[in-house]
């Protein structure tokens, strides 16, 4: 009785094996490559219901940002936010909350565009109290606390209501720049 055929068999399968292994080792190493060169925008992880914190050297909280649902896209490093809720603080100058339907943060988080029914509160913590801004779309700069946009807004407060084409916001310097097409109604404080 000949027992070479049963030799082989096992060394074929063996054989198989490492064939079928070297071509899926071939297959995903070449594969991300050509995806992300054929410009395609594919998300690679998604998230739902988060929070993430930023502090100072101090260990105090310096913006808090939560939404219900993130995409990131690893070939900008962009993520894309849906109902997403922005707190800055500071302690001297106050909070600025910022709401909207959607938002698009840029890479590595230096900047969060804030797109459909945006609505900022900003609380000064002083006789003026809130101010309440109202968009279509907000570009926020969390590091440098700065918030423009050029699309229309309406500015309310205790005192003042304004319409305007556009506006920046600096919350350091507690300055705000109003654009093209102003009407504003001030009543003085008493």
């Amino acid at each position: 009785m000949n027992n070479r055929p049963l030799y082989w068999f096992p060394l074929a399968i063996v054989a198989v094996l490492a064939a079928l292994s070297a071509w899926l080792q071939y297959a995903v190493s070449t594969s991300s490559p050509g995806v992300l060169s054929k410009g395609l925008h594919v998300a690679d992880y998604i998230i739902e219901h988060f929070m993430v914190t930023r502090t100072n050297l101090a260990g105090q909280v310096v913006y808090t940002l939560h939404a219900d649902h993130a995409e990131h896209y690893l070939d900008d490093d962009t993520t894309l936010l849906t109902s997403p809720h922005l707190v800055a603080n500071d302690d001297q100058q106050g909070t600025a909350d910022i709401r909207s339907s959607r938002a698009l943060v840029t890479a590595q988080g230096k900047q969060v565009n804030f797109i459909g029914h945006v609505v900022l509160v900003r609380d000064m913590h002083d006789q003026q109290g809130p101010l309440t801004l109202t968009t279509e779309y907000l570009e926020a700069i969390p590091d440098q606390r700065v918030m423009r946009t050029d699309r229309p807004v309406l500015v309310v407060g205790k005192s003042i209501n304004m319409t305007a084409g556009g506006l920046e916001l600096n919350n350091q310097t507690q300055i705000l720049k109003l654009t093209h097409r102003v009407k504003a109604r001030y009543v003085p404080i008493e």
